[in-house]
């Protein structure tokens, strides 16, 4: 099993031509035959999961293709699964990143072994309580609850991968939803879940009005916000964010500050960062396209949160001038 390791050019264009195959080319028989044998060994193994992909989509009742197969397990036992997966199915494994996903292969089906979603999201005992054993196929499999399942696509939905966005709506559509629950776990992605329940809202997707607005109060009504603390249980408690009254100092309303201030500036709109907040340190990754965004995008940071430290990962993108010009006349 292969660690995470820094790639040259030639291996990285093979990852990203293998990933490419693995989300794109599966056909649908051998996928349901891998799932059912990679389910059959874990659950052989007593090991906890829940699918959360698009086969979890299709038996929450959103019918469309899928090409892998995602596996939410603990970052406690994601080791065993690929070392039950490697002994017991012959499959191919590896560690691609130690921090959220591990991979196997069988018969050039790729099953994704995920422990740790967007959000800081994990497969923990609140989750595993939801999840639901349900027929799939002629065979029983654990699905995630649709409540775990609209906050993970929520969370996760970026531009280039929308489909997240519309898998959670289809199944928020589909009724069933354990509100109390989805407003207890939205506290994760709280701005993603209310923007995601008023677009439904917008769709005539029956989304009850008392639900926004218990989100909304919880959000900006500071008279009567007393946040839940969230506890991530791969985290030590001295590692917790401290969180002030209003809920305002905890990193998940700091980032997004910094987020909309960076937006709103002019000197650094047309940027490519990416910004980790942690209890004491702000760690900005990406590209700017001048110093003077640099110089800007510093200011802005430290200005929203001058108590923290700051680590500056950005580079400033060069663009020279081709080797050759050609003269238009």
């Amino acid at each position: 099993m292969d660690t995470k390791k820094i790639l040259s050019h030639t291996e990285e264009l093979e990852q990203k031509e293998r990933d490419y195959h693995d989300h794109n080319l599966s056909d649908l028989p051998t996928l349901e035959k891998i799932l059912f044998e990679a389910i059959d060994i874990l659950d052989s193994a007593y090991i906890p999961y829940a699918l959360i992909g698009g086969v979890a989509a299709k038996s929450l009742g959103r019918p469309r293709i899928t090409h892998d197969i995602d596996l939410f397990v603990s970052p406690d036992d994601s080791n065993r699964v690929l070392e039950v997966l490697e002994e017991k199915g012959g499959f191919t494994c590896q560690k691609r990143d130690p921090v959220w996903l591990f991979k196997a292969w069988k018969e050039n089906i790729l099953v994704d072994i995920i422990f740790k979603s967007s959000g800081d999201i994990y497969f923990d005992d609140d989750v595993k309580s939801h999840v639901r054993r349900i027929q799939y196929l002629n065979h029983y499999i654990n699905a995630i609850s649709p409540e775990d399942f609209i906050l993970i696509k929520a969370a996760a939905h970026q531009e280039h991968n929308p489909h997240h966005w519309h898998d959670a709506l289809a199944v928020l559509k589909q009724g069933n939803i354990d509100w109390e629950y989805l407003l207890r776990r939205a506290r994760h992605a709280p701005r993603r879940i209310l923007a995601l329940l008023i677009y439904g809202q917008s769709n005539d997707i029956a989304v009850p009005n008392d639900v926004i607005q218990k989100l909304y109060r919880a959000l900006f009504d500071s008279s009567i916000y007393s946040p839940e603390a969230i506890v991530h249980p791969y985290r030590m408690k001295n590692e917790m964010p401290e969180t002030s009254e209003e809920g305002m100092d905890s990193p998940i309303y700091i980032k997004g500050r910094i987020m909309e201030a960076l937006t709103l500036d002019e000197r650094v709109a047309e940027h490519d960062v990416k910004i980790t907040v942690s209890n004491k340190t702000i760690i900005a990754r990406g590209e700017v396209f001048t110093k003077e965004q640099m110089d800007a995008l510093e200011e802005v940071i430290t200005a929203m949160a001058p108590h923290m430290e700051f680590e500056n990962l950005v580079n400033v993108r060069i663009v020279g001038a081709p080797e050759s010009s050609e003269a238009i006349t």
